[in-house]
């Protein structure tokens, strides 16, 4: 009588032709006086709920980072609409060095490269991602002391802008970083600032803001609440810092 195969372990996918599955981007959160690394998480496809997920899991031995991704978990409640499914994965605050980095999804072959550290920025190598790609493959760290964001506007308050950028340059300094992608924003090369979509709140037009500020943080909160008294509605300023705190 023949026994039975029961081992069900399945090869390696080693395909690296595979279609691309997920996005992943690089993220330095900065809130609370703390700075965390993360790797940040999505499907290329959208799901049917807003609060689809990713499974996820990171296991660090030494200096060794590896990731898995699982596949998209669906929500014990839909939040109704389309996105993708996401998941952030928080590596902590990480020294300068470099990382042995793997990825791994399910079966697939797993992807390796480093991640290389530094007081400026993070930059993840990875030759031969299979199954994923990475948006941005380096993270400018924004520097201590800085402000960003953007003041909204009604067409007509045009003017009122020109004055606001005005009274902030008396208490800031031009903030003359590299060019490159900070997470919260981009300096293009043709000098423009970039906002993500996640940092705007509003479908009016907006000008962008980075700046070096050091000085009182009493003057930035009484400049801001000055404007808003007086103009209302008719402008809209939002700005942070990297400590955390939103102004």
């Amino acid at each position: 009588m023949q026994a039975c195969n029961t081992d069900k372990t399945e090869s390696p996918v080693l395909d690296t032709e595979i279609e691309k599955e997920y996005e992943l981007d690089l993220w330095e959160n900065l809130s609370n006086q703390t700075r965390i690394f993360q790797i940040r998480a999505n499907t290329i496809k959208t799901q049917d709920c807003l609060n689809y997920f990713i499974e996820s899991s990171i296991n660090r031995t030494g200096n060794n980072i590896e990731i898995n991704l699982g596949k998209p978990q669906i929500p014990s409640v839909c939040e109704r609409g389309i996105a993708t499914a996401k998941s952030s994965l928080d590596l902590g605050t990480i020294s300068n060095g470099v990382y042995p980095f793997t990825i791994k999804l399910g079966q697939i072959v797993p992807s390796t490269g480093r991640l290389v550290v530094s007081s400026g920025s993070f930059f993840l190598s990875m030759p031969s991602p299979i199954g994923f790609r990475i948006i941005h493959n380096t993270l400018l760290r924004v520097p201590d002391n800085t402000i960003w964001g953007y003041i909204g506007y009604d067409a007509i308050a045009q003017p009122v802008v020109v004055q606001f950028f005005n009274d902030l340059a008396s208490i800031s300094q031009t903030n003359d970083l590299p060019k490159g992608y900070y997470g919260y924003f981009n300096l293009l090369e043709n000098g423009s600032i970039e906002l993500g979509n996640a940092q705007v709140s509003t479908d009016r037009p907006i000008q962008p803001i980075v700046r070096r500020f050091s000085a009182n943080e009493n003057d930035l909160e009484k400049l801001i609440q000055s404007y808003r008294d007086k103009y209302g509605q008719s402008i809209l300023i939002r700005l942070r810092n990297t400590a955390g705190k939103e102004y």
